[in-house]
């Protein structure tokens, strides 16, 4: 049996399209994992442009086919392989804090790079509170601990010189799961899994993830 978690509730692109507008435009996705977003992209935006550095999880999103105006690439954050100014809004989907702490300003240089002048760069980026986030915790699940690292994404946008902030939105997702075994096969704990069952059954099996938006313009130099 395949297991698959179900997001039953999901803003971020209706959020942020009444900011940036995306119909029309031309969008970078960075870190678009199997593509989960990038479906949504795609909805609204003229083209998109979708790079994570992990092969398998292109060649899943891939094969989803979502059309044309999808462009799918093995690519790294912090070495972006466009021309300056190439795109009209750059999205972070839930990829900031996995950068290397070190690399998170380059990251965000080279976004800045490839954006236009009066483009829009999006970040999208994981709290630390929510359901979702607790799971993360107790169970060691998912990408378990990683307070420190979006602490750390969260301080390097808002501090960044080249960066004119816009907006800062509140943003969640709930993901809804059939049984103890679907939260298994979609988060793998690593800890505590005989306290599964109580945890999940008191949330109706429904774990709320609470993101941030942060809206920004580069400030070409």
């Amino acid at each position: 049996m395949i297991y698959i978690m179900i997001r039953i509730s999901e803003e971020f692109i209706e959020k942020t399209d009444s900011i940036v507008q995306f119909s029309g435009k031309t969008v970078l996705e960075i870190g678009c994992g199997k593509g989960h977003y990038t479906i949504q992209l795609a909805r609204v935006a003229g083209s998109v442009t979708a790079i994570d550095p992990d092969a398998e999880s292109i060649g899943i999103a891939i094969a989803r086919n979502v059309g044309d105006s999808v462009y799918y690439k093995i690519g790294s954050a912090v070495m972006l392989d466009f021309q300056d100014e190439s795109f009209d809004i750059v999205v972070f989907t839930l990829s900031l804090h996995h950068v290397p702490d070190l690399e998170m300003i380059t990251a965000i240089n080279e976004a800045i790079r490839v954006v236009k002048n009066n483009g829009y760069i999006v970040f999208l980026e994981p709290a630390t509170e929510g359901t979702f986030f607790d799971a993360e915790l107790m169970f060691d699940a998912c990408d378990g601990d990683e307070r420190k690292e979006k602490e750390l994404a969260y301080n390097v946008i808002m501090s960044h010189p080249n960066l004119e902030h816009i907006r800062e939105l509140n943003d969640r997702t709930v993901f809804e799961f059939d049984s103890v075994e679907d939260f298994v096969q979609s988060l793998q704990p690593k800890i505590n899994t005989e306290q599964l069952l109580d945890f999940l059954a008191g949330y109706n099996f429904a774990l709320e993830a609470k993101w941030k938006i942060n809206i920004c313009r580069p400030i070409k130099i």
